[in-house]
């Protein structure tokens, strides 16, 4: 079960914590900042406040997209807010940013900068299909943007100005999946293989991808994350009866977890931020704690591609 690690001020910029800090995210515990650990202008986050998602159904949050420099999934009746709120945003992805590449200079070199949202619906009741639903216990997986075995960062601030965010936490991957995977609930993928019929598959699939046509190239580690991901969702027993640790993040404070290792949900809560990083296994100082290498040890095959891993953070 996952530990609350709260970084005091005096700490942050102690070279010593550098390591020590990148150690309790990777034995899947989360790091707290009571405040942020950067500026934030008062102004923005009351912009912020007052900002409206898109009526896409298929999107839970607005998201800036720092390697496009754009935002989708917003109200875009207004150019001068859309205008302003990417300004917003990229500031925050920049800050979030510049503060971890000192707080976990191990990873900085070789992380790969992901999206950066915004949540501003109210968590509690939410209208969301079921495996979208964040009030459910899951670990993260993206089922468009296959991660080929790196790791999920994720960096969240809670600018609610009155009301805390409210998580719950339960057991880590590899605990779920001595529990559910194999014969006991979602099957082990097969070793990467070169038979004829792989070989004809990435193909097909890379020239429908050069063609313009969208569709992920999913090692056997990123099939059984998703589908794990699912599973966890829609198992009713283990939603109940599973043991859970409760967390209040209040107005104002920060925290950051590996997501797809730390089974977590968000029962209530609206107007968090939220940034995300990619860490390739190379990067990390406990490696055989990543998912990936948790699960090729069960499964006793290689579940990812060397090459596509390489080409993904490349």
């Amino acid at each position: 079960m996952a530990r609350k690690i709260e970084i005091q001020e005096d700490e942050w910029n102690k070279e010593e914590n550098r390591f020590r800090y990148a150690h309790e995210l990777e034995a899947g515990n989360i790091l707290f900042f009571e405040k942020a650990p950067f500026y934030f202008a008062p102004e923005d986050i009351e912009f912020l406040l007052n900002q409206r998602q898109g009526g896409s159904k298929s999107r839970k949050n607005i998201a800036y997209k720092p390697q496009q420099d754009r935002i989708t999934n917003h109200d875009t009746k207004d150019v001068e807010a859309g205008k302003r709120l990417k300004e917003v945003l990229r500031n925050y992805s920049a800050s979030v940013t510049e503060f971890l590449s000192v707080l976990l200079s191990p990873y900085a070199k070789k992380w790969k900068h992901d999206y950066a949202s915004f949540r501003p619906f109210q968590e509690k009741g939410r209208k969301l299909r079921l495996r979208a639903r964040n009030d459910l216990l899951h670990v993260d997986a993206f089922p468009t943007r296959p991660l080929h075995g790196g790791r999920i960062l994720r960096f969240f601030t809670n600018i609610n100005p009155v009301d805390s965010r409210h998580w719950i936490t339960s057991k880590s991957f590899e605990e779920l999946v001595l529990e559910y995977g194999g014969e006991k609930g979602v099957l082990f993928p097969r070793s990467v293989g070169y038979s004829l019929k792989n070989r004809l598959q990435r193909k097909a699939i890379g020239m429908l991808r050069g063609a313009g046509i969208k569709l992920p190239l999913r090692s056997p580690y990123d099939h059984f994350m998703l589908n794990f991901h699912n599973y966890l969702k829609e198992n009713g027993e283990f939603q109940k009866n599973c043991p859970k640790d409760h967390w209040q993040f209040p107005p104002g404070s920060c925290w950051a977890v590996f997501t797809d290792q730390v089974s977590h949900a968000a029962l209530a809560g609206q107007y968090a931020l939220e940034q995300t990083f990619l860490i390739p296994r190379s990067a990390l100082l406990c490696p055989d704690l990543a998912p990936v290498s948790v699960l090729e040890r069960l499964s006793g095959g290689n579940m990812v591609d060397p090459v596509l891993s390489a080409s993904l953070f490349a």
